[in-house]
């Protein structure tokens, strides 16, 4: 959270703070922070795939895909998507 309020608009704070998160089971709070991730760089491949994840492990699997997909596009030969 530290990082975050120092620097709100540098979207790997947002992304590192999803990751930690998500570890943490905390999935909607991790989707918050991926979801800012892609506000500031929407092309950002690795927030849109562990987006992803986090809305698999709440059952949300359309949304999911969706993520996934969005992976998949900015990046190809992203193989975990």
């Amino acid at each position: 959270d530290k990082s975050v309020k120092i620097k709100p608009d540098y979207h790997l704070a947002w992304y590192n703070r999803g990751v930690t998160l998500l570890a943490l089971g905390r999935n909607e709070a991790a989707i918050n922070s991926f979801d800012q991730a892609v506000k500031i760089k929407p092309d950002y491949h690795l927030a849109w795939h562990n987006r992803g994840i986090a809305l698999r492990k709440l059952g949300q699997n359309e949304a999911a895909i969706e993520s996934y997909d969005q992976a998949v596009k900015l990046k190809p030969d992203h193989h975990q998507a």
